[in-house]
């Protein structure tokens, strides 16, 4: 069976912290793949020094991208087969932009943004005890900022980089249009990711352009919904599936 390594929920509204264990585990899900989930605080014991990762047939395998990959290859696990190949290339774009730069803007928007770094200290480091959290955390956010000056998002004003992540959602919105999914009438690892994404925009108490922009597409909300209600489906039929097993 296939291990999922990810972080446990510490961000109310939204089912796990990072996009990507998100998109990992809806796309298992969604292809009916018995998996096991185990728990994981320390990203760096990961054979990429990130989560999520996967042992699978005594390898470990990083990064959700190759880890799909993977899956494809070895198990035939592949919600984009019944894709043409340009509307898989369309799918890659899709992603790339969410992973590459959305992402960037999510986390401004919660480790950067005031406002909000009290929710998101309480949510990480909240189970640490005191001053540790404080001094982790500050530790952490250092770290943050480092990381989004050195990719670029960073050198932008905050302004500068809401725009950007307003264009990339409006840009998912055109992309969608009326459709209940991006390219076929079942979900595929686009759906999946932009999921991930918007939930993670959309699902935690915490305020931002960013969110303000996502809730000015009524076409991406209904798609969240949607998804996010495939995905408690399927959660619950796994912990029926584990009951009978037991």
């Amino acid at each position: 069976m296939i291990r999922l390594h990810i972080f446990p929920a510490s961000l109310r509204g939204t089912p796990n912290p990072s996009p990507f264990c998100i998109k990992l585990e809806t796309v298992l899900r969604l292809a009916s793949v018995p998996h096991e989930i185990v728990y994981a605080t320390n990203p760096a014991k990961a054979p990429k020094g990130k989560l999520p990762f996967i042992e699978l047939e005594g390898e470990r395998i990083g990064d959700s991208a190759l880890i799909l990959e993977r899956l494809r290859e070895r198990l035939g696990i592949d919600l984009d087969r019944e894709l043409s190949d340009s509307e898989r290339a369309q799918s890659h774009m899709i992603q790339r932009m969410l992973d590459e730069r959305l992402y960037w803007v999510l986390v401004h928007s919660r480790w950067i943004e005031e406002a909000n770094w009290p929710v998101v200290q309480k949510g990480f480091f909240g189970g640490m005890p005191f001053p540790l959290s404080r001094i982790v955390s500050a530790v952490a956010r250092r770290q943050v900022r480092a990381a989004l000056h050195a990719q670029g998002t960073g050198r932008h004003s905050a302004e500068e980089i809401y725009e950007l992540g307003a264009a990339d959602l409006a840009a998912l919105a055109a992309l969608l249009g009326e459709r209940e999914f991006f390219f076929a009438n079942t979900p595929s690892v686009a759906d999946a990711a932009c999921f991930a994404y918007l939930v993670s925009i959309l699902g935690p108490d915490l305020d931002s352009p960013l969110k303000e922009a996502a809730l000015r597409h009524a076409n991406l909300v209904r798609h969240m919904e949607r998804m996010h209600a495939l995905y408690a489906a399927t959660r619950q039929r796994r912990q029926i599936a584990l009951t009978l097993a037991a």
